[in-house]
């Protein structure tokens, strides 16, 4: 049954889950800053390299938590955290983030994720002409829209889709397997909770070693001069973080 969900959540229009996805995305209702603007041209960037479907949009938002994550979902969204964010070291390592979420949205790992009932009342809804608003009450917690899990096998696709855009981006993969050291020593050294990056790959070192293998195989080159995360971008975040400390005590 999954096989069959899986390939007819392939026909549901986009138009469909952007429908869905608009609870969601009324409850942001703050102005994109200046961190938002930075990751939104990149992801446009990026996803120039991802032979993206003509109907699909992506739209990143910064989101200034502690939670050391990043969410792709609906209707093309990513969410990209303040926790996450501060830990990268680069513009590459943010840029094969970007890349695996763009990837997962592409893939419409997304609506799969959501379950055989709300897949089949989705495609139902499309077959029968459904308005946009009845669609979009298939889903009354919007809280289900930012916990979506992945397979094993979504995470290695993504992997894939998203090292192949950091080549073709930079001419090299510097920050691909960066990306994942980083998570796991968050998770071991500060004890946080496993992001959903590393949810569905207790073994980190095989993720490794397979994107490793993957730019062996196609030649690309592993190091490369990194490119800097903007320095404007970097104090708004530690701006961030700072009020958001003073807040909490």
């Amino acid at each position: 049954m999954s096989i069959i969900v899986d390939w007819t959540a392939d026909t549901i229009p986009f138009e469909f889950e952007k429908a869905v996805s608009q609870p969601l995305v009324e409850r942001l209702n703050e102005a994109p800053n200046e961190v938002d603007h930075y990751l939104q041209r990149l992801a446009d960037s990026i996803s120039q390299h991802m032979n993206l479907p003509k109907d699909v949009e992506i739209h990143v938002r910064y989101v200034n938590s502690d939670t050391v994550n990043a969410v792709a979902t609906l209707g093309g969204h990513v969410w990209i955290y303040r926790g996450l964010l501060e830990r990268l070291p680069d513009e590459n390592t943010l840029a094969m983030l970007l890349g695996h979420e763009i990837a997962h949205i592409k893939l419409r790992h997304p609506v799969k994720a959501l379950g055989k009932g709300v897949v089949v009342s989705l495609i139902l809804s499309a077959i029968m002409g459904q308005s946009s608003d009845s669609v979009a009450n298939v889903i009354t917690d919007t809280s289900t829209l930012t916990l979506l899990s992945f397979s094993r096998r979504q995470e290695q696709a993504s992997d894939e889709e998203g090292i192949r855009a950091l080549n073709a981006f930079y001419g090299h993969v510097h920050g691909a397997t960066a990306l994942f050291e980083i998570l796991q020593q968050v998770h071991q050294q500060d004890g946080f909770a496993v992001p959903q990056l590393l949810s569905s790959h207790p073994d980190t070192g095989n993720r490794i070693e397979q994107l490793n293998q993957i730019a062996d195989k196609q030649g690309w080159a592993k190091q490369g001069i990194p490119k800097a995360i903007p320095e404007d971008i970097l104090r708004i975040i530690a701006a961030d973080k700072q009020s958001m400390n003073r807040e909490a005590q």
